[in-house]
């Protein structure tokens, strides 16, 4: 276990608090709804789903952050504006939890940027993302929104080196700044199976060294693309492969996780949720102490 000398920043979105010291909050967990092929959605162009599905879903991880003392936020994907707006008025209507704008088009994220601000969300949206390559037309539009909180990727795709990374995530945060963006989430761009994947786990604490921002990494589309563990062993088994990475990056110093589809959540969380006590057990004998009684310590040895 270890302490960052560097301030640890603590930012506030919606409900929940994200970043800090080893020991002092829980993992942030972010699990994806709506996204492209889930089985409750009917067209994802015009943003049809079952809603009891979607309602018992939400239901679930809010049961599981009760319980284990894990805060959680919904990444809501949406191909179209039109889904964006369904969705994001399904979600906030359904829970008080945060949620993330994600969306592969810059064109989708504006015109869904724009239905944040009309609804007035702006507080519980974290929008996904800043880095090497946003517009300057989309940094002006993020900032006339009003979102203030955003994923900033640490990923260049010519140099996946650590130094690569330290770089390229300088003139991200540049970005985000014009953006308006006050509250950097860090992602540290864990690739698809690869022989280097392995810089994103070690970026985790140098950045939080250098910047102090919240920092963390999308866990999802690790061990799901490996080949190897699809080959060899059988659905069921796999899960132990997903929560070893989750473990991983959250000894590593990460503050929080992009698990992957929230259907997984029922295993996620109570996983993530015994590591964060062990941290906080560790991080006590540094003097750091869980800054509120809902952390997964006293919900696990105290409940």
């Amino acid at each position: 276990m270890f302490k960052f000398k560097t301030e640890q920043k603590i930012y506030q979105v919606g409900r929940i608090q994200i970043g800090g010291q080893p020991g002092e909050l829980p993992t942030v967990l972010i699990g994806s709804i709506f996204w492209l092929g889930q089985k409750m959605v009917k067209d994802a162009n015009q943003g049809l789903f079952d809603a009891q599905e979607a309602e018992n879903l939400i239901n679930k991880m809010e049961t599981l952050s009760d319980i284990t003392g894990v805060p959680f936020v919904l990444d809501i994907v949406g191909t179209t504006a039109v889904a964006f707006e369904k969705y994001v008025d399904f979600v906030t209507k359904h829970t008080e939890a945060p949620f993330l704008l994600d969306a592969m088009s810059p064109r989708t994220r504006m015109q869904s940027a724009e239905i944040i601000k009309n609804a007035g969300l702006q507080d519980r949206c974290i929008y996904n993302s800043f880095y090497k390559g946003v517009s300057k037309r989309e940094a002006e539009k993020v900032k006339e929104c009003g979102i203030t909180a955003s994923i900033v990727l640490a990923d260049d795709p010519k140099d996946n080196s650590l130094e690569g990374k330290m770089k390229v995530l300088e003139e991200a945060l540049a970005l985000a700044a014009e953006g308006g963006i006050t509250k950097p989430l860090i992602d540290t761009a864990i690739p698809a199976f690869e022989p280097d994947m392995g810089t994103a786990v070690r970026a985790i604490p140098q950045i939080k060294e250098k910047f102090g921002h919240p920092t963390g990494l999308g866990t999802g589309n690790v061990v799901t693309t490996m080949g190897w563990v699809k080959a060899k062993f059988e659905k069921q088994f796999r899960k132990g492969t997903r929560t070893a990475t989750n473990a991983i990056m959250q000894t590593m110093g990460s503050n929080w996780l992009m698990y992957g589809p929230a259907e997984q959540s029922d295993y996620v969380f109570p996983a993530v949720a015994i590591v964060d006590a062990y941290i906080a057990s560790g991080a006590g004998d540094l003097g750091t102490r869980p800054l509120n009684e809902q952390h997964p310590i006293y919900k696990i040895f105290m409940g």
